[in-house]
């Protein structure tokens, strides 16, 4: 059975918005491009992206250059020519509370 998605998981103890700067250069470096993102407070983050294919083992290898220890949570994708839907999924390790936003009053 084709796999035509590519799952991948971080846990890291780099700052918040350092980790997802490594995260988006690692996507830009194979080629990709960010479609969507969640952030989850100061917890986590889901990034979704697309990429050629072929450039699977460059984006894992370009994460653990950036000192993250990437695990896929699903069996790795064919790597066959065209481009590849992925999401990833950082989990930031902390001990910081989680992060307060003033919502305005409307009504």
């Amino acid at each position: 059975m084709k796999r035509d998605f590519l799952s991948v998981s971080i846990m890291t103890k780099i700052e918040r918005n350092d980790a997802i700067a490594r995260v988006s250069s690692a996507i830009s470096a194979s080629d990709g491009w960010i479609v969507n993102h969640t952030l989850f407070s100061n917890i986590a983050a889901t990034i979704n992206f697309e990429f050629p294919a072929n450039n699977i083992d460059s984006f894992l290898a370009s994460l653990e250059q950036s000192s993250f220890d990437p695990q896929l949570d699903r069996e790795m994708p064919d790597r066959s020519d065209g481009d590849l839907r992925a999401q990833i999924s950082i989990t930031f390790l902390h001990d910081q509370p989680d992060l307060k936003r003033d919502v305005p009053t409307f009504g």
